[in-house]
């Protein structure tokens, strides 16, 4: 049966983004690891996340997966490891681009993104890659925990590694969801970063850009791969504090 190739490219632009468990869960404690990085990269090349026990931001780029250690230094994840919260996508070969000259802060990259969204559609989801030279990236990883886990916001105070890099390039893996997904994921941007030499990341919150290149895919389809340990079957997933989900994004 001959498919012509318009049908091709609108298959291939639905693929959905994946998704391991949910924000409100994460955010509440539940960092048992429920799938292997092997099996997350099945469902896409590019994305962001966490390890088991929150051990490590996660950053998914060029189809291969890494952990941020406390210093801020990036390590290749072997494909065992396990993730309890990630999102994954296919960026794909012929994405939207954007040129981008100076993005002095975090803020005025949201604004240039939030005005294709608006375009586009603010009901979507939307995956970017930015490629760029950054004068100035401020970022954060965690340390491992031990069980019982405690919300991630008193992680955050006492096992939160903060760190800066200066004049390097690299890249930003971003994410868009839209204001109903709240809970199951960040509202609006969620910003990882990971240095060309694949040496250093973190997940971002605040920059300063000199020039890049953004390639954006939007997606209309998503699925959630629930956990299935105990700790996740009975979690009251609606008492998850929105305000600590935005100090937890915005590093407050």
């Amino acid at each position: 049966m001959e498919i012509q190739a318009g049908t091709l490219a609108r298959k291939k632009q639905r693929e959905p983004v994946y998704q391991i468990s949910t924000l409100q869960a994460l955010v509440m404690g539940n960092y048992y690891g429920s799938t292997t990085m092997e099996h997350l990269l099945a469902h896409g090349d590019t994305g962001l996340g966490t390890f088991d026990a929150v051990d490590g931001e996660l950053v998914v780029i060029d189809g291969a997966c890494y952990r941020i250690l406390g210093d801020g230094s990036a390590v290749k994840a072997a494909p065992h490891d396990t993730a309890p919260f990630a999102s994954v996508a296919y960026l794909n070969e012929d994405p939207y681009t954007i040129k981008l000259g100076l993005i002095p802060s975090m803020d005025a990259l949201r604004d240039v993104l939030d005005e294709r969204v608006e375009l586009f559609g603010v009901n979507n989801m939307y995956l970017v890659r930015i490629d760029g030279y950054f004068r100035h990236v401020a970022a954060r990883t965690e340390l491992r925990q031990q069980a019982p886990f405690k919300p991630f916001a008193e992680v955050l105070k006492t096992d939160e590694r903060r760190f800066s890099f200066e004049n390097l390039h690299g890249s930003l893996v971003c994410f868009y969801f839209p204001r109903y997904f709240e809970g199951v994921n960040t509202p609006g941007w969620h910003f990882h970063f990971i240095d060309e030499a694949r040496k250093r990341g973190g997940h971002v919150f605040e920059l300063c850009m000199e020039r890049g290149l953004a390639r954006l895919r939007k997606t209309d389809r998503f699925i959630l791969d629930l956990p299935h340990n105990d700790a996740f079957q009975d979690a009251k997933l609606e008492h998850a504090s929105k305000e600590e989900i935005r100090q937890i994004e915005q590093g407050e």
